[in-house]
């Protein structure tokens, strides 16, 4: 009885199989996975589709071939090395990529808040990479069958499959980050720490963002009778029209090399050098963007260039401290966020390079572009951060100071004033005494005041008629009549 009564028992507390599974997706969780996965590879795939018709029309060309273009355009966003009738193309614009990594963050940020979970934020994260790479396998098909019809050589697959899925990845998990930045379980997960560092420097890297831009701008000012010219030589408003969304299209690129010429290092196109030290020239594609290249020999007002770093050096620096418990973690921070600078100054130096042809490899000296951002804004961060702290505590210091000092005056005060009355012991006297201490305003008491209120000891005949006070109430205690002489 007893055998039978625990194979009961032992039935009874096993779990089935199917319970211990995880749950399946409900239909709104799979139909906002597919939205994540489709969605921004379809509005890319119907962007693609427009511009290539309207390219073709506009050039009375017939459309053969146009499902091979919507392939190299996909292939151009992300980045992917094309070959075009045996000429390599290796330097592709960054703006759309830019823009295409931004939309992907946000649509996962979006995605995110509504699945807290670790669960759900990653599947979102993995529906934002698989989607894109299932169309990417769809365009290498498609490549591969127009190649004959209008000399696209079809890109290596994994060279494909590799910056597509790298670009939604890093896309997709600042999405993840941003979007789940305010939980509860992100604010318990990730320490106090780390989480001062991401605003200073979010704003010390758009500093270098906006001072490159600046350095664009400048050298468009400068160089604008040959950025015309340039545009003079598109032959019509057609050609025009697309140097100048090339020239939109490449500007990204151009900053990055000016950032790098700006921190010391040195940028490369085809044969033309240029550094914040030496330039050497050559010839150039004939885009209007690269008239900011410049035709002469190094000046000496490019040193005005170094104001980019050392002025997101001190942003950095600055509002570390501000948010710092104390100089050590002010300067953990600044380094920690110099080298996320770096690093991505890194990856962007990589990224905005390639081969070219005949004119060669544009590129910028990514290893020295990456170390001089990080030392340039870790080193004048380090010393803004530490002169931001001592002037706060100076000013700590000094608001502390005045306080602290007119203690022992007032306590000095109210103890001289107060000690007659204890000598008097009357109760009036002392709430008087009292009253006119609150009053009074704080005075510093020498040895000679002291002396003065605590009266000397009267010696001999001086000494005093002893009076008795005597509450004005009580009359009756008082002699009906003076005392006479003998008494």
């Amino acid at each position: 009885m007893s055998a039978v009564l625990n194979q009961e028992r032992q039935r009874a507390g096993r779990t089935p199989r199917s319970a211990q599974r995880p749950p399946t997706l409900s239909p709104a969780q799979s139909k906002t996975l597919i939205r994540v996965a489709f969605r921004t590879p379809g509005v890319l795939i119907a962007i693609c589709t427009t511009v290539v018709l309207v390219t073709l029309v506009s050039a009375n060309s017939d459309l053969t071939g146009t499902f091979g273009a919507i392939a190299g355009f996909w292939f151009a966003v992300h980045h992917v090395p094309l070959s075009i009738a045996g000429t390599s193309l290796g330097v592709l614009p960054l703006l759309p990529t830019l823009v295409l990594a931004v939309v992907v963050a946000r649509g996962v940020a979006r995605t995110v808040t509504e699945a807290p979970t670790r669960r759900e934020c990653g599947l979102v994260f993995g529906a934002a990479v698989l989607g894109p790479l299932f169309v990417t396998a769809l365009a290498l098909a498609v490549a591969a069958d127009a190649s004959a019809v209008i000399g696209l050589d079809s890109p290596h697959a994994l060279f494909a499959f590799a910056w597509v899925g790298g670009v939604h990845a890093v896309s997709a998990a600042i999405g993840v980050a941003v979007g789940t930045w305010n939980s509860e379980a992100m604010v318990a997960r990730s320490p106090q720490w780390s989480r001062r560092v991401v605003t200073p420097t979010v704003r010390a890297g758009s500093v270098l963002v906006a001072g490159s831009g600046a350095i664009v701008a400048a050298s468009m000012v400068a160089s604008w009778s040959t950025m015309g010219a340039l545009l003079d030589s598109g032959d019509g408003f057609v050609g025009v029209l697309g140097l100048t969304v090339l020239s939109i299209l490449y500007l990204p690129n151009v900053m990055v090399g000016a950032l790098a010429v700006s921190v010391g290092s040195s940028a490369h196109v085809g044969e033309v050098a240029v550094s914040m030290f030496r330039s050497v020239g050559g010839p150039v594609p004939p885009l209007p963007v690269l008239a900011v290249l410049p035709e002469g020999a190094a000046h000496s007002l490019w040193l005005l260039m170094l104001i980019v770093p050392l002025t997101a050096g001190v942003f950095l620096g600055r509002d570390c401290a501000r948010r710092a418990v104390d100089v050590n973690h002010a300067l953990s921070s600044v380094w920690l966020g110099a080298a996320a600078i770096g690093v991505a100054a890194l990856i962007l130096g990589f990224v905005a390079g390639g081969n070219l042809g005949t004119f060669g490899t544009i590129e910028v000296t990514v290893w020295s572009f990456g170390l001089l951002v990080f030392a340039w804004v870790a080193v004048v961060g380090s010393v803004a951060a530490a002169v931001t702290a001592w002037r706060a505590g100076t000013r700590s210091e000094d608001e502390a100071e005045p306080e602290s000092a007119s203690v022992p005056v007032e306590t000095t005060a109210i103890a001289a004033i107060a000690q007659p009355a204890e000598l008097e012991g009357g109760p009036a006297e002392e709430a008087a005494v009292e009253a006119e201490v609150v009053e009074a305003a704080p005075v510093e008491v020498d040895a000679a005041a002291e002396a003065e209120v605590v009266a000397p000891e009267p010696d001999g005949d001086d000494q005093p008629i002893d009076a008795e006070i005597v509450d004005v109430e009580k009359t009756e205690d008082l002699p009906d009549k003076p005392p006479s002489e003998s008494d």
